[in-house]
């Protein structure tokens, strides 16, 4: 009860960031509770934090830390305009860089207006990044050549622009949405993504596969719809909604019970024919019950393990609506009228 009522004042505090100086809560088991209001509070609070901590973000755009070396949770508001309008979405500027020391760590709920670094060629190790949106040209940039290699690591309903894992190895993506492309990926299980990309910029979706999984995603490319996956790389793909029916796979693919739907404006419901996400689209199927996956649930970023979550509203409990008043009343005392709603999932 102590923690739920602590992390409900941290809260308060944050969502007076709207009017006031935003705070950022640190949470630690150790050394308790802290709040920070600094000009650069996302900074100081990760100044003070150890490993294990849990720091909570307000909305608002924020400047980070150059290089993330513990191992952190981090919650931010989300990044949905229309989920985040009590609180705005919580925007990092710049690159958010892992170092090696930073296995273990967790992000949801933020946009990054830069790149999702790895240090190069830094095994770093059982990271999981949620719900986020990272726009930097790069994308998700994990590179290296694979002599020390990052791996373990999960990322689960976020919207990328681009992937370059060179050095990513041994790890997942679920339910993430793609804009552009991927460089090249080994070892690597891709479930139930929606790969947006068009094809009309670059020639393929994937530069070059092995090792691979690739089960119950979109590939909505319909110019020169063919060329999915260069490179002489050997991956399998299975239950993928493809718009021609012989896409170009990379070398001697294995594939099953993969879908063709052409035209590619019959596979979602409500999409543009543009590379980058736009929350006005609808990404839902039009037809779920006949483009399922192996486990029974739609193709794409609405079925698998980790189905879409409306708004990518992040785990920690969330601000729909608040009311602040301008002025104290006679005794000094200022109304505050929130609404919050805790999340299962």
């Amino acid at each position: 009860m102590k923690t739920k009522i602590i992390l409900l004042v941290a809260i308060g505090f944050m969502t007076l960031n709207i009017q006031a100086q935003r705070v950022v809560a640190l949470h630690s088991p150790t050394n308790g509770v802290q709040f920070f209001a600094d000009d650069h509070p996302f900074q100081t609070a990760y100044a003070a934090a150890v490993d294990n901590d849990t720091i909570y973000l307000p909305g608002g755009s924020m400047l980070m830390p150059a290089v993330f070396e513990k191992k952190l949770t981090i919650y931010g508001a989300g990044h949905y305009p229309s989920a985040t309008t009590a609180t705005y979405p919580t925007k990092l500027s710049g690159d958010f860089t892992l170092s090696d020391e930073a296995d273990g760590f967790y992000l949801e709920g933020v946009e990054i207006t830069g790149n999702l670094v790895f240090q190069d060629n830094e095994s770093i190790n059982n990271v999981t990044i949620k719900r986020c949106k990272i726009d930097g040209s790069y994308g998700i940039n994990i590179q290296g050549d694979r002599t020390n290699p990052a791996e373990n690591n999960v990322f689960i309903e976020n919207i990328i622009h681009t992937l370059r894992i060179t050095n990513l190895l041994n790890s997942q993506f679920f339910n993430n949405i793609i804009e552009r492309t991927v460089n090249e990926a080994r070892n690597i299980t891709f479930l139930n993504n929606d790969f947006i990309h068009n094809g009309s910029a670059y020639g393929y979706v994937i530069g070059y596969a092995n090792g691979c999984m690739f089960k119950n995603n979109v590939f909505r490319k319909h110019y020169e719809d063919y060329r999915i996956c260069q490179g002489a790389g050997t991956s399998t793909w299975s239950y993928n909604i493809f718009v021609s029916a012989n896409p170009t796979l990379g070398s001697n693919p294995v594939t099953s019970n993969n879908y063709q739907v052409n035209p590619w404006t019959d596979i979602f419901v409500n999409v543009a024919d543009v590379d980058n996400f736009d929350y006005n689209s609808d990404y839902h199927l039009q037809d779920p019950t006949t483009y399922v996956g192996d486990d029974a649930t739609p193709v794409g970023i609405y079925g698998g393990y980790y189905p879409w979550k409306t708004e990518s509203i992040p785990v920690n409990p969330h601000i729909s609506s608040e009311n602040i008043s301008n002025t104290s009343d006679s005794n000094g005392m200022i109304h505050i009228d929130m609404n919050v709603h805790a999340q299962d999932r």
